[in-house]
């Protein structure tokens, strides 16, 4: 259920304080039906425990009044959670049905959606400070992957095999699917964690992190 904003809410703050927050991986759909709704991957690169609930996502407007309040999942360091963008409940099972077993899927509540030519996620505090964002143009869409971004490095498009990403299950999608079943796949690595022996280093910042399937 989204919840209300709470002005400079000091939960948030501390929150902010104690931890980095960062947008790691996000779906911005495909030409078609889009097997999800769009979705954006949140992981905690500081040295101690958040509560997502703290956290609001909005697309380039980066307005708090039209903004959606994640949904609650503690992460400790070097965790993640997916975010779909959406408030309806049931975007949680096609997710689950698409990828597999991914710990800490939720909703945004809210938000404003995602353009395949080009746009921005921005995560906020409840007062409508931007604490991450990440931005996109067309050169970062694709039709068969997400868009990711490893802590202290540039976007890119998922490649198969490459930080851990893998294949989804099919699904149908008559726009870029081929006769006789239209049926495609994605590539991208949702949930996914950075390699145990970097965890100690998140709170240092600078380090590429390897990534590994929960």
């Amino acid at each position: 259920m989204r919840k209300h904003i709470v002005c400079a809410g000091m939960a948030a703050l501390a929150a902010a304080a104690t931890a980095d927050v960062t947008i790691t991986e996000t779906y911005i759909g495909i030409d078609g039906p889009d097997g999800t709704a769009d979705w954006l991957e949140v992981t905690n690169t500081g040295p101690g425990s958040i509560d997502t609930a703290t956290y609001w996502f909005d697309d380039v407007s980066a307005d708090i009044s039209e903004a959606g309040n994640l949904d609650s999942f503690i992460l400790g360091p070097g965790e993640s959670a997916i975010f779909l963008i959406s408030t309806d409940g049931g975007e949680v099972g096609l997710f689950a049905a698409l990828w597999g077993a991914v710990a800490n899927v939720g909703l945004t509540n809210g938000g404003g959606s995602l353009g395949q030519g080009g746009d921005a996620l921005n995560l906020m505090l409840g007062d409508g400070t931007v604490i991450d964002n990440l931005t996109y143009d067309a050169s970062l869409a694709s039709n068969s992957a997400t868009i990711e971004r490893l802590p202290g490095e540039a976007a890119r498009i998922s490649v198969l095999g490459e930080n851990g990403a893998y294949e989804s299950d099919p699904f149908f999608n008559d726009t870029i699917g081929q006769p006789p079943d239209f049926l495609i796949t994605l590539v991208g690595s949702p949930g996914l964690l950075p390699a145990p022996s970097s965890l100690a280093l998140l709170g240092l910042g600078g380090l590429a992190l390897g990534r590994r399937r929960r």
